[in-house]
């Protein structure tokens, strides 16, 4: 991993590390750092120099756990960072939800990959939303 990362590729890089996905996009990773950087500056910035710190081989999780655990401003982001990944929403400092800005972020959801249905107390739409599959994942109704 080089030193000089610029804040987008290290926040994409950092993504994929935290989230086991190797095939986030792009797009949404910086509109996620974009709503993350907002409210966990210090945190983020923080959490973004770990990329370079923790190499590019070996036991990368176990690095960056370890390093977690001696910054907990770090850490919080890191959560906040996971959280946004797979539900699209994330808590703020005064423990109140931030939810998805789009239709697109909610559809984006990795919760939808692993267990099939949309993010707990997410409420993407109207009532009976949940009949409809979100198109990317192929039929619109069962």
């Amino acid at each position: 991993m080089r030193d000089n990362l610029d804040s987008s590729t290290a926040f994409l890089e950092i993504s994929r590390l935290l989230t086991g996905e190797t095939e986030l996009d792009a797009e949404l990773a910086s509109q996620y750092h974009d709503r993350l950087r907002a409210v966990y500056p210090s945190g983020l910035d923080t959490l973004l120099t770990a990329v370079p710190k923790i190499g590019d081989d070996g036991d990368r999780a176990s690095r960056l756990k370890e390093w977690l655990d001696a910054h907990a401003d770090a850490a919080r982001a890191a959560r906040e960072t996971i959280a946004i990944w797979f539900t699209s929403q994330f808590t703020l400092p005064d423990d109140r939800t931030s939810g998805a800005e789009s239709a697109e972020q909610w559809r984006a959801g990795l919760l939808w990959k692993v267990i099939d249905a949309p993010a707990p107390a997410a409420v993407p739409g109207e009532y009976g939303y949940w009949a409809q599959r979100p198109s990317r994942y192929g039929a619109e109704s069962e």
